[in-house]
């Protein structure tokens, strides 16, 4: 079953991208961390489609040297740009700082994680989340996360300025803390289902 999701949401991706590329000669995807996505960014580093037309981004990353074990960055490098995926443009968060005037809006495709206290991308509890924000990236105060180190992230804003956004719930644990976040505003994750900009789809990845 793993697989036929797996299956059906690289096909999925692939189209979007090809759709985008067809249509204006360029495509956009933001990617997570993590280690649950690795088996989708190894298949998708596979496929036959124009790479170098592709714009990569990361939604969020830990605030280290992109060598480092910890880093977003270095993981993508590893699982994603590699094999046909090499030639794809690769648009760092930390080195240099990204650009958000450079980039072409909307993104094709965002794809985020979530964790058990309900943040995605690098958005924790406790950050204040307006959807109304001018898209920008937002650095945290202190450590956060595990394993805990300062972050860089999109905000909500830039993360939903997509034309398909799609909520990577890979278990039972995730899928209960999406139930609860439809009401809990603790959570950041209650920001992004509660909002009708950009439709949210789910995979259980």
């Amino acid at each position: 079953m793993k697989s036929i999701i797996l299956d059906n949401l690289l096909l999925s991706i692939t189209n979007s991208l090809n759709e985008s590329i067809d249509a204006h000669g360029n495509a956009s995807l933001v990617v997570c961390g993590g280690r649950s996505p690795l088996p989708l960014y190894k298949k998708l580093s596979k496929i036959d489609i124009d790479w170098k037309k592709i714009s990569i981004y990361l939604g969020d990353d830990r605030m280290v040297t992109s060598d480092h074990v910890d880093s977003n960055e270095k993981l993508i490098k590893d699982h994603l740009l590699v094999n046909n995926a090499h030639s794809a443009r690769f648009y760092s968060l930390l080195n240099p700082k990204l650009s958000i005037n450079k980039i072409k809006f909307p993104f094709d495709i965002v794809l985020l994680g979530l964790g058990a206290d309900g943040h995605f991308a690098s958005l924790f509890p406790g950050t204040n989340i307006d959807l109304n924000d001018k898209p920008s990236l937002v650095m945290s105060d202190k450590p956060e996360g595990t394993p805990r180190y300062h972050r860089i992230s999109m905000n909500l804003s830039m993360l939903l300025n997509t034309k398909r956004c799609i909520l990577l719930v890979t278990n039972k644990k995730k899928r209960i803390t999406v139930n609860q976040a439809f009401t809990d505003r603790n959570m950041p994750l209650f920001f992004l289902l509660n909002q009708n900009k950009t439709l949210i789809e789910y995979s259980d990845l």
